[in-house]
């Protein structure tokens, strides 16, 4: 198993204020491998750059998923999180986890120093 680590949370720029404001909580950056899953059977190797307890941002080959598309996506032997896809752009995409990050799921709590 890979271990994961929390690089740093995102800090806030001019370019992001807004953005920034509606979100529940901050994201943290990070940097690792993860499998993405559609209700279709696709599956594809993804990178994830952000995470948060409600959602996360991919970066790969995300072809297979549009804006709306259901998905699992997992860590390397960890559990699959269900997320609902909220915007693709190019090779990235930004999802929304249908529940937030169940605790014993240590290895995105982990990354985000959140408390369980």
């Amino acid at each position: 198993m890979v271990k994961l680590a929390r690089l740093e949370n995102i800090p806030e720029s001019e370019n992001r204020p807004r953005q920034q404001a509606r979100r529940r909580e901050h994201r943290y950056e990070t940097w690792f491998d993860a499998k993405l899953e559609t209700t279709h059977g696709d599956g594809v190797d993804v990178r994830v750059s952000e995470v948060s307890l409600h959602g996360c941002r991919i970066k790969g080959d995300v072809s297979c998923i549009r804006t709306g598309t259901f998905v699992a996506i997992s860590a390397e032997g960890g559990r699959k999180l269900r997320a609902i896809i909220r915007w693709v752009r190019e090779d990235t995409a930004g999802m929304e986890f249908l529940r937030p990050v169940p605790a014993e799921c240590t290895e995105w709590h982990d990354l985000m120093d959140a408390p369980f």
